[in-house]
Formats: structure tokens, sequence, C-alpha cells
């Protein structure tokens, strides 16, 4: 569920809300896996966000680093969390007793067409040769799309 905050918003009831609040709660012992969302645990129902077994946090605001809900981190990594650069997350888990912090790497080819540093070539099949490939460019999306990172 992405934007957990509409859904099960700490303020408030709603049939979805306490739907969402039974699967946290006792879905776990009945194999039930709830996925959710949001920019701000903050804006979450607490018991929601406290029946998360994982957690994955990016960058985070100054404020929301310093609200409960982030206890789990320890001080160096709410610090770090508020610099993070694109791709560098935290992840909290119950078999590890630190958050660990990974980062995703940029994919190692061109999303799109400025991002080409030359000619784009294909293998010729049985050699060792390469010929010119604009097939493969006109696969990519137009110059005004906007990256995502």
């Amino acid at each position: 569920i992405d934007e957990l905050n509409k859904y099960a918003p700490r303020e408030g009831s709603s049939p979805i809300k306490d739907v969402l609040l039974d699967i946290a709660e006792r879905g776990r012992s009945l194999g039930i896996i709830l996925v959710g969302a949001q920019q701000t645990a903050s804006e979450v129902e607490r018991r929601i966000v406290s029946n998360s077994a994982i957690r994955v946090v990016g960058r985070l605001d100054s404020a929301e680093a310093g609200r409960p809900e982030y206890g789990f981190l320890p001080a160096s990594q709410r610090v770090r969390a508020t610099i993070a650069k694109p791709g560098a997350m935290f992840v909290s888990q119950p078999q590890i007793p630190v958050p660990l912090a990974i980062e995703f790497p940029f994919p190692a080819w061109a999303t799109r067409l400025s991002e080409c540093s030359g000619p784009i070539t294909a293998p010729i099949r049985g050699s060792s040769a390469a010929r010119p490939a604009p097939d493969l460019l006109s696969r990519l999306p137009p110059e005004d799309d906007i990256p995502p990172f």
C-alpha cells in the first residue's frame, strides 16, 4: 500500500484503517504480509508502524528524524539519514541488531538518449566485431523525460 497516511492516518478512523490495523496486528501469525510505504512514518497510525518487522528509511527531514517512530535508528544513523544521497537507505530487520546502511547504485546503462556517451553498437553474431545499432536508440525515452533520481 502506497501512501499509508491516506488509508491509515494517525488521527481519525475508517473501515480501511480498521482492516489495515487487523492485518498489521494479527496478519503475521496468519501468514499475511503487509507492505506499506510512506514518506513520513509520523503520519501513520502508531500501531501499524510499531508492528512492522522490517523498516526501510531513506533521506529524512531533520524534524522527522527526531520523531519517536525512528527510535530504532541509532543517533548517528538518524543524522546520516538527513544527508543521505539518492539510493542510500537504512534497513532494520529482526535478525541483525543494528540497521544496515545500503546503497542502490545508478544503472550501468543509459536510460535516456542524453546519457549515451558515444555510438551504440551491437555484437555481430559469431564474431568479435560490432555494428551500429540505431534501433536501440529509438527505444530510449525522449530527452524531456525527467529521470526518476
